[in-house]
């Protein structure tokens, strides 16, 4: 799933847009990349995963190889642009590959294919790298990892997944991961959100937020311990990370557990946090 920069866009965007798409058919890669600009300007210089890259290739065919990386940047870095294989074979792109910033751009977009079912989600997601950090996991392997781009971050981002309740329900399970931070002065932890059947109603939730993870820390295991309603029908869960910093989990396993079990968490009524994007 790959995150737009943003969510709806104005008629006055779509307007340009159309204006540079028409313009690049037409090989006019000037006026494509002026209308292009014009767009993302009157939408407070936001700009849809497409028309960045777009605006990319046309913005390369007149040599604004600045303005170009730059579109790249926002799209792969923030955006979590995966499709390595498109853009290292963008005959558009060609101009770019003797340039020094070329590399770490593919390179990234690479690290952005996530492992299948894994998707980006938050409040605040352009403004969390998430991608599979090669070499980073506890034994050496490969782990997930979502790092924070600016200095002051209000919102999160987390890495997600979803599946039907069916097979847990009436049952409580356990959710555990491993996790290792660095340089968190938000919080960060696993999440478990459990749903209703038809609604969006949330039955129980546990997002760490009364233990969250802060500051820098080693490999360590954490747990999350929810009971599964027989009205239950979605299960989400994943890891997130509020405020800056940067986390890395592997290893997240379920199991089911006995009563005796503690639920965790203080959080049993409907989050004020979407986890959904």
């Amino acid at each position: 799933m790959t995150i737009p920069l943003i969510s709806q866009e104005s008629s006055e965007y779509k307007n340009y847009i159309s204006k540079a798409d028409s313009s690049f058919k037409l090989e006019d890669y000037k006026n494509a990349a002026k209308y292009y600009s014009e767009a993302f300007k009157s939408f407070g210089w936001k700009g849809t995963e497409t028309d960045r890259y777009n605006a990319a290739r046309a913005w390369t065919m007149i040599d604004e190889l600045d303005s170009a990386f730059y579109c790249l940047n926002r799209i792969v870095n923030k955006a979590g642009y995966s499709n390595y294989e498109k853009i290292t074979t963008d005959k558009y792109f060609e101009k770019l590959h003797a340039d020094k910033r070329w590399q770490p751009i593919i390179d990234q977009a690479k690290r952005n294919k996530l492992p299948t079912g894994w998707h980006r989600g938050g409040n605040d997601v352009t403004n969390y790298q998430m991608y599979l950090d090669s070499g980073a996991g506890k034994d050496g392997k490969s782990a997930l990892s979502i790092k924070s781009f600016r200095s002051s971050i209000d919102g999160f981002g987390t890495l997600m997944q979803s599946f039907l309740a069916e097979k847990y329900s009436g049952k409580r399970i356990r959710l555990t991961g491993y996790i290792k931070s660095k340089y968190v002065e938000g919080w960060a932890g696993l999440w478990l959100r459990v749903d209703k059947e038809n609604s969006k109603q949330t039955l129980a939730f546990d997002n760490m937020q009364d233990r969250g993870i802060t500051g820098t820390t080693d490999w360590k295991k954490y747990e999350v311990v929810l009971d599964v309603s027989s009205e239950a029908s979605k299960i989400a869960f994943g890891v997130l990370l509020h405020g800056i910093g940067q986390v890395w989990f592997e290893k997240l396993k379920f199991e089911v557990v006995s009563k005796s079990v503690p639920v965790t968490g203080k959080y049993k009524e409907e989050p004020n946090l979407n986890f959904e994007k």
